[in-house]
């Protein structure tokens, strides 16, 4: 067994403290695209989706995912809810990603976690870096659905990104532990 090794992710997460980036997001299974924004400042995480319309954020230790065309918004409150978010493990903690996998494989370019722990939901994770940027990220779920992320225009955060959610007065809240 190889020992785990995140010191890639880790030196990008040093080096990135807060950051936007826009992604593109695939499936073997399908071919709807999902295209949006991810936005970190520090240990605060916000994934928006224009396509679907929808977000997720992470804000101390609760994770929102909201549904903006449905306006129905999920509080996660549990810990493991949040630690299998893929968006939590490879932009907050990724120390974690050695609780779920037990085999990895670093190279210059890449590194592969698999061989998951407990059945966790994901099988493997391949992420590759350019210039010490994330650039794509491809895993395998169990169901063996297969998702592509491109992640492309790093820029400096827009300070006026909210990491709370935005609620109307039709928004329906679900809260589950």
């Amino acid at each position: 067994m190889i020992a785990c090794d995140v010191s890639k992710i880790e030196l990008f997460l040093d080096k990135n403290l807060s950051f936007q980036v826009s992604y593109k997001q695939n499936f073997n299974d399908s071919s709807n695209l999902v295209i949006g924004s991810i936005y970190r400042d520090y240990s605060n995480l916000k994934v928006f989706s224009s396509f679907p319309k929808e977000e997720l954020i992470i804000n101390k230790n609760q994770m929102f995912r909201h549904d903006l065309e449905m306006e129905q918004l999920i509080i996660y409150s549990s810990e493991e809810s949040i630690n299998q978010t893929p968006a939590f493990l490879l932009f907050n903690k990724p120390n974690l990603i050695c609780d779920f996998f037990s085999i990895t494989n670093c190279s210059e370019e890449s590194c592969h976690y698999s061989d998951p722990i407990d059945n966790f939901y994901i099988k493997k994770i391949k992420i590759d870096f350019v210039n010490q940027k994330i650039k794509k990220i491809v895993y395998e779920d169990l169901f063996e659905r297969i998702s592509t992320i491109d992640l492309f225009k790093y820029e400096e955060l827009d300070k006026k990104v909210s990491f709370e959610p935005e609620l109307s007065d039709k928004t329906e809240k679900i809260f589950l532990n």
